[in-house]
C-alpha cells in the first residue's frame, strides 16, 4: 500500500514588535529550516510557502496566514509547516484552537520543527500538558514584550520625546535622533501664514481655497514631496488638496505653541489591535518640548474665536472687522449684521439675534460705523489707561527704598505676632476660669470674642500674602501683556488683529452703548492694586 504524501506548507512569520529580529527568526532562517525538514520527509510534499513579514503573532488577521487558510479548505493544503510553535501564533487561545479543534477538524497535519511536534505522531496523552504550555509560555512573552514596549514609549513620551511615524505639518525629525522634532521652515511658513490668514478674519474655506489657488502643498502631498511613504484615507483624488479640516487641525495643533500632547490613542492590552481614542486627561502633555511657530497670545486667541459664529450674510464681507465679538449686553446671544439697501446707499447695522428669533429680548440696534468708532474710542482708551499704569509701575519700580516703604514682611510678621498673641490670651481664659477670675459667661464672651478677631487676622494674613505673591508679578520680566497693548500705541484704524489680541467681547447695550471686555483683566487689576497700594503706603509714610 503507497504510503500517503501530504501537501505541504511553509508558513514563516516575522515582527518586531513580538521582539523577534533576532536573525535566527529570520523569514530567511525558517524558510530553511522547514523545506529542510519536508525535503527530509517523503511524506511530505512542498506545495506553497506563505510568509507575514512584519505582523504580530497575537492576532491572526494577517494577509498570507488567511491566504493559507483559504487554500486549505479549498483542499488544495492538508500539512503546515512552521518552524516553531511561536511562529504559527503568540495567542494562547487562538494557537489553541486551531491546534485541538479546526486544524483536526479539516485533517490538517501540523508540523513544529524546532519543538519536536507532529500532529500526526505525537502522543496525545503528553501533548495534551505540554503543548498548551508552550502555547502559554509564548503567550506570556509577548504580553512581557508588550510591556516593556508600551514603558519605554511612555517614558519617552513624558519625558517630551516624539514617538510617532511621521512628523507633525511644520516639522521633521532631527538627523540622528528620530525622537527630538526640529522645525521644517518648507512648511513653517505655511502653518503661520494659515494662523496670519485667519487673524485677518478670512474663514477657514477661504484660506484652504487660497492655498490651493497659490498651488501650496498640502501636508500630505508636502510629506510625499519630501519622500516620505505613507497611506492615509484622508486622499480622494490623485492629488490631495487643502480642506476645511486640514486647516482647522493646524488652527486647534497645540504643538505650533510647543505643547507636544501624545498618546492621544491607544489599545486597552496586547491582544486587542484596534486602537481608540482617549480622554483628553490620559494624553501626555509637555510643554516647551519643541519650538514654537506662533505665539502663545495668537494661538488662545484663535481658539476663543473658533468656538464663536463668524458666518457672513450672503453677499456681504467675508468676515467683517467685528466678526465674532459682537454680543447683546442683555440676553448675551451674538449680533447679527444686517445690510439695508436705500437708494444709492447701504445700510449696515447690527441687531440681537435674539430679537429677530422672538425670544423676548429687544433689538439692540447699532450701526456698524457707529459699532466701529465706539470700540476704536474705547480701545484707545484703554491703551492709554494700561501704558499709564506701566508708567507707574515703572517708577515705583525705581524707588531706592520702594521695599522699606511698603513692606509686605513686616505687615505679615505684625499680623502673626498679634494672632500668636490673641491665641495665647484665648487659652489662658481656662486658667481664669478654672481660678474663678471669671465665671462661664465671660468665659465664653470673651472666647468667642477672641476666635472672631483671630479668623478675622488669619483671613487679612491670607489676602496680605495673596497681594505680596501678585506684588511680585509686577516686575518688568512678568508684564508681557503690556507688551501687546504698547504694540497698538498710535492705533488710527481698527482691525481684527487689534481685536483679537486685546479684546475678549464688545456687549451692545440698549440705546446704542457699547462695553468692551479686554483681555489680561485679571493682570489689570491686581496691577492697579498694587499700584494703589503703594501710593497710600507712600501717602501714610509721608
Amino acid at each position: 500500500m503507497a504510503k500517503k504524501v501530504y501537501r505541504a506548507a511553509v508558513y514563516a512569520r516575522l515582527s518586531k514588535e513580538d521582539g523577534d529580529r533576532e536573525e535566527s527568526n529570520s523569514i530567511t532562517s525558517q524558510r530553511a529550516i522547514c523545506e529542510s525538514y519536508i525535503a527530509q520527509h517523503g511524506d511530505l510534499e512542498l506545495v506553497g510557502t506563505f510568509i507575514d513579514d512584519g505582523y504580530s503573532g497575537v492576532s491572526l488577521e494577517r494577509p498570507d496566514f488567511r491566504r493559507m487558510e483559504q487554500e486549505i479548505k479549498e483542499g488544495g493544503i492538508n500539512c503546515v509547516v512552521v518552524k516553531d510553535l511561536s511562529r504559527f501564533a503568540r495567542n494562547y487561545i487562538e494557537a489553541g484552537k486551531y491546534q485541538e479543534r479546526i486544524f483536526p477538524k479539516l485533517g490538517v497535519r501540523f508540523i513544529a520543527v524546532n519543538d519536536g511536534y507532529d500532529s500526526l505522531y505525537g502522543d496525545p496523552q503528553s501533548d495534551s500538558f505540554i503543548i498548551p504550555f508552550k502555547n502559554l509560555f509564548n503567550d506570556t512573552y509577548c504580553k512581557d514584550i508588550s510591556i516593556k514596549i508600551r514603558s519605554s514609549l511612555d517614558v519617552k513620551r513624558k519625558n517630551g520625546e516624539y514617538v510617532g511615524n511621521f512628523a507633525p505639518y511644520g516639522y521633521k525629525k532631527a538627523e540622528g535622533n528620530r525622537n527630538a522634532l526640529v522645525v521644517d521652515e518648507g512648511a513653517a511658513g505655511t502653518v503661520r501664514l494659515v494662523f496670519s490668514l485667519y487673524k485677518d478674519g478670512m474663514s477657514i474655506q477661504k484660506i484652504a481655497d487660497r492655498l490651493n489657488g497659490t498651488g501650496t502643498a498640502s501636508p500630505m502631498e508636502y510629506k510625499i514631496s519630501q519622500g516620505v511613504k505613507f497611506e492615509t484615507m484622508f486622499k480622494t483624488g490623485a492629488c490631495a488638496k487643502w480642506s476645511y479640516n486640514a486647516v482647522k487641525r493646524i488652527l486647534t495643533n497645540e504643538i505650533y505653541i510647543g505643547i507636544l500632547a501624545q498618546g492621544k490613542t491607544g489599545t486597552p492590552n496586547y491582544k486587542v489591535r484596534q486602537a481608540r481614542k482617549k480622554d483628553e486627561d490620559e494624553w501626555v502633555r509637555v510643554e516647551d518640548a519643541v519650538e514654537p511657530l506662533v505665539t502663545y497670545e495668537d494661538f488662545m486667541a484663535v481658539r476663543m474665536m473658533l468656538g464663536r459664529d463668524m458666518r457672513s450674510a450672503a453677499g456681504g464681507p467675508e468676515n467683517n472687522v467685528l466678526s465674532g465679538f459682537l454680543f447683546c449686553a442683555d440676553c448675551g446671544q451674538t449680533m447679527v449684521r444686517k445690510t439695508v439697501p436705500s437708494k444709492n446707499r447701504k445700510y449696515v447695522y447690527y441687531v440681537c439675534s435674539s430679537s429677530k428669533a422672538k425670544h423676548g429680548c429687544t433689538t439692540h440696534c447699532i450701526s456698524a460705523a457707529e459699532a466701529e468708532k465706539a470700540v476704536l474710542n474705547a480701545v484707545r482708551d484703554q491703551i492709554g489707561l494700561v501704558l499709564d499704569l506701566d508708567a507707574a509701575l515703572e517708577r515705583i519700580g525705581r524707588l531706592p527704598d520702594a521695599g522699606g516703604t511698603f513692606s509686605y514682611d513686616a505687615q505679615i510678621a505684625k499680623l502673626e505676632e498679634e494672632i500668636e498673641c490673641d491665641m495665647g490670651m484665648k487659652l489662658g481664659l481656662y486658667e481664669s476660669l478654672s481660678a474663678g477670675v471669671i465665671d462661664r459667661e465671660e468665659y465664653t464672651e470673651f472666647r468667642n470674642r477672641y476666635s472672631g478677631r483671630i479668623n478675622g487676622k488669619r483671613a487679612a494674613l491670607e489676602r496680605l500674602k495673596k497681594e505680596q505673591k501678585e506684588a511680585s508679578a509686577m516686575g518688568m520680566s512678568d508684564r508681557r501683556w503690556v507688551a501687546l497693548f504698547k504694540e497698538h500705541e498710535n492705533i488710527e484704524k481698527l482691525d481684527r488683529r487689534v481685536l483679537m489680541g486685546l479684546v475678549d467681547k464688545v456687549l451692545v447695550h440698549e440705546g446704542h452703548g457699547v462695553e468692551l471686555l479686554f483681555k489680561y483683566g485679571t493682570e489689570y487689576a491686581r496691577a492697579s492694586r498694587y499700584a494703589a497700594g503703594f501710593a497710600d503706603a507712600l501717602q501714610k509714610a509721608v
